[in-house]
């Protein structure tokens, strides 16, 4: 009896709705009678309640719309606004557009959920169509809206989806301490579910790209035997990630059958997990090509290929497949191939500066600072409830202040320096590097000065503007008399024609020569900014990079380092 009173409900109900849309009720929704007297928070957790019955879930989103307008209720707008957003999961502009209206609507509410829920699904949008600065935005709006109403679920939620932010872009030192710090709360609040399983996994993985292994196998192990009754999806990524483990320990085989028991699963049933796929597919290929399997190990890297192709995916780790491509094709001579999969690197490095460089710089400097400052503030007030603050601690928190300041102020300067005289170093007008001097010998009375015969002197400057002009001070070792010999002069007269002429040393008189040919190469030659500091300075003829980054710098005021990165950002 009442199984077939649930089914007429449940008829009535969709003949409703069919009528409603009939009638154009995306214009004016007719709310009905046995919905009227239900308030935003029934009608709310009736939605929960039906959220897969994607029938019922629209109409009585709707319906929840309709009521907080009609009532001109605030907080039943931005519930109303933020439930029907799932209507659209199709059309992201929709359900984007519907969470604005949501936050705006939750905005001076100081409501313990909203409307820092909405940031928080707007962000999930928001990573989904790449936009990683709009869901930073969205997410630390969501964090300070949960940390002023004390929500310190919410703030924990959020804190952990920063974390997979910051997993993302390779801080995973910081994000190992940000999932470490969600699991704490969790477990001393007995959280359980989908949740804590994906804060756990995020925790295992961040060990794995630490290299701490055990810690990884530690995590993955409690989370497989949680996630067989809790989340059989998350049951197989805890598999999958600790077969790359088992790699890691060398366990060639049980990694074998780890990755290609849950990869077949996670492709088949749940596919928008690419970054897990893309992982699975390199650990395969590294494990294929252990052993000897070259086939299977290059078909593994094409699906890597495929996922970037096919669904424009880009992850850090994928870089590493391409590589192996890249160094395969060497391999095997097929220099066309090779170039394709260089170019296709450069790509997905291109992307990958491009999503993540300024996100890295936007999280320290509006996640990391001000959280900082809030535990510091927090501190500081607990101190002064328990009357605890002394004034040698005081002393201490102004001194470190003023440390700070100073520090950053230095820090400031020296970049505002480094930039002035970057700026100087790349006008065409200077020809000459900042701080150099040429004398000409005619305003030198030369054979008083250096007590050398005019001739001798006029030769050995005519022999030294060879050498320069055949750049033969990029050799090594290039000393006085090897240098004397080769000019046909001796140690002494080069040396005092060196110093009087050029008024410099013979040793920075070779290295000034080294750093303008190195500046305009660098300039001018795209290539070899690909060098590191070490191989540039080997190239041109110093025997360490610690030498020839001092001598950059007595020369522009600038290491080579920041001279090449300020190249690189160049249009």
């Amino acid at each position: 009896m009442q199984t077939n009173q649930r089914y007429q409900s449940t008829i009535l109900l969709v003949i409703f709705l069919l009528l409603n849309i009939a009638t154009g009720y995306s214009q004016k929704f007719v709310l009905p009678d046995s919905l009227k007297d239900k308030t935003a928070d029934e009608l709310e957790h009736i939605i929960i309640k039906y959220s897969r019955d994607s029938i019922k879930a629209t109409f009585l989103s709707n319906a929840l719309l309709e009521k907080a307008k009609q009532e001109n209720d605030n907080l039943g707008l931005a519930k109303g606004y933020r439930q029907v957003s799932f209507n659209h999961l199709n059309d992201l502009s929709k359900r984007i557009a519907y969470l604005d209206s949501s936050i705006i609507a939750g905005k001076d509410l100081n409501d313990k959920r909203y409307p820092a829920i909405s940031y928080l699904n707007r962000a999930s949008v928001y990573k989904q169509i790449r936009s990683y600065k709009n869901a930073l935005d969205d997410y630390l709006a969501a964090l300070d809206h949960s940390y002023t109403v004390d929500n310190k679920r919410q703030y924990y939620s959020t804190k952990h989806n920063i974390g997979r932010l910051k997993e993302e872009i390779g801080e995973y030192e910081e994000a190992k301490k940000m999932y470490t710090d969600v699991l704490v709360y969790e477990d001393k609040n007995n959280i359980r579910g989908k949740g804590h399983l994906t804060t756990m996994l995020g925790l295992a993985n961040t060990y794995r790209k630490l290299n701490q292994v055990d810690s990884a196998t530690y995590y993955n192990k409690i989370g497989i035997k949680q996630s067989i009754q809790d989340s059989h999806t998350i049951y197989y990524l805890f598999v999958l990630h600790e077969g790359f483990n088992l790699y890691a320990s060398k366990q060639y085989k049980a990694s074998l059958d780890s990755i290609n028991k849950s990869l077949s699963f996670i492709e088949k049933h749940e596919s928008h997990h690419m970054g897990p796929i893309v992982n699975g597919y390199l650990y395969l290929s590294k494990i294929y090509n252990h052993f000897n399997e070259q086939k299977m190990s290059l078909k593994c890297l094409h699906e890597i290929d495929r996922h970037y192709t096919e669904f424009d995916f880009t992850s850090i780790e994928m870089r590493e497949g391409y590589e192996l491509l890249i160094n395969h094709y060497k391999s095997v001579g097929d220099i066309n191939k090779q170039l394709y999969y260089i170019n296709t690197l450069f790509d997905v490095d291109s992307i990958l500066d491009t999503n993540y460089k300024n996100l890295n710089k936007k999280i320290i400097k509006e996640y990391d600072t001000p959280l900082l400052l809030k535990e510091k503030q927090s501190l500081i007030n607990s101190l002064e409830k328990k009357e605890k603050v002394t004034n040698v601690k005081l002393v201490i928190v102004v001194l470190f202040v003023i440390i700070l300041i100073i520090f950053l102020t230095h820090t400031y300067r020296k970049n505002v320096r480094y930039k002035k005289r970057f700026k100087e170093l790349m006008d065409p007008k200077n020809k000459l590097v900042v701080g150099d001097k040429h004398i000409s010998t005619q305003d030198l009375n030369t054979s008083k000065s250096i007590d050398i015969p005019d001739n001798i002197i006029s030769n050995i400057l005519d022999e030294l503007a060879n050498f320069e002009e055949k750049k033969e001070f990029l050799s090594h070792n290039i000393t006085t008399t090897n240098l004397a010999k080769k000019l046909n002069t001796n140690a002494k007269y080069l040396s005092r024609v060196v110093n009087i002429c050029k008024q410099k040393s013979f040793s920075v008189y070779i290295n000034e020569l080294r750093i303008e040919y190195v500046i305009h190469k660098l300039k001018e030659d795209p290539k070899f900014r690909l060098y590191n500091v070490n191989a540039i300075a080997h190239e041109i003829g110093f025997n360490s990079d610690g030498v020839f980054a001092t001598a950059f710098y007595k020369k522009t005021g600038i290491y080579p380092s920041y001279f090449i990165k300020q190249l690189e950002k160049q249009p």
